[in-house]
């Protein structure tokens, strides 16, 4: 069985990203086994002093999931025009480890607007090597119930034809 990684760019305990998540999760079926990051509040500050031999435990076990996942599902917000900062900094543990490099990473930016998010998660991506599926949904809060059924046919059938792809790259790699 296919391993999936989720990483919810969100803080918030109950976010709209998390439910995007468990949506994505009802599109794959049960086919995949999923594990969900319980938090990206719990790293630590990325320190290039601390990104050694042996870096901080949370972010030793983050990067042997990324790197032991057959591909990884990340949905977040977009903070002032921008990846939040604790999204970011889990991407920034990441690079020495190259921990995405090769990977399938369906990227969602699910927020009110979201440009500037999704240009900059796909630039990072990119840097960082990662076979990259993305879509960008605007208001997304009005787009999903709080059950995770994702209630906008259009973003549904596009969020469905993106998984699809995603899908296809995990199962042939």
């Amino acid at each position: 069985m296919k391993k999936i990684f989720a990483i919810s760019g969100s803080t918030k305990t109950s976010s709209t990203n998390g439910l995007y998540i468990s949506a994505i999760c009802q599109l794959l079926g049960k086919d995949f086994e999923v594990s969900i990051f319980p938090s990206i509040a719990d790293l630590p500050h990325f320190n290039p002093d601390l990104d050694l031999a042996r870096p901080p435990k949370v972010v030793h076990d983050l990067r042997k999931t990324i790197q032991g996942a057959d591909g990884i599902i990340i949905s977040t917000p977009e903070y002032a025009m921008g990846l939040p900062g604790s999204f970011k900094n889990l991407l920034d543990w990441t690079v020495s480890a190259a921990s995405f490099s090769g990977k399938p990473v369906l990227a969602l930016v699910a927020s009110t607007q979201g440009e500037k998010a999704h240009q900059s998660i796909i630039n990072i991506l990119t840097v960082l090597e990662a076979k990259i599926y993305s879509q960008l949904i605007p208001f997304a809060k009005a787009k999903i119930s709080h059950d995770a059924e994702i209630t906008d046919h259009e973003t549904l059938t596009k969020l469905g034809n993106t998984v699809n792809a995603f899908v296809a790259t995990v199962e042939n790699g």
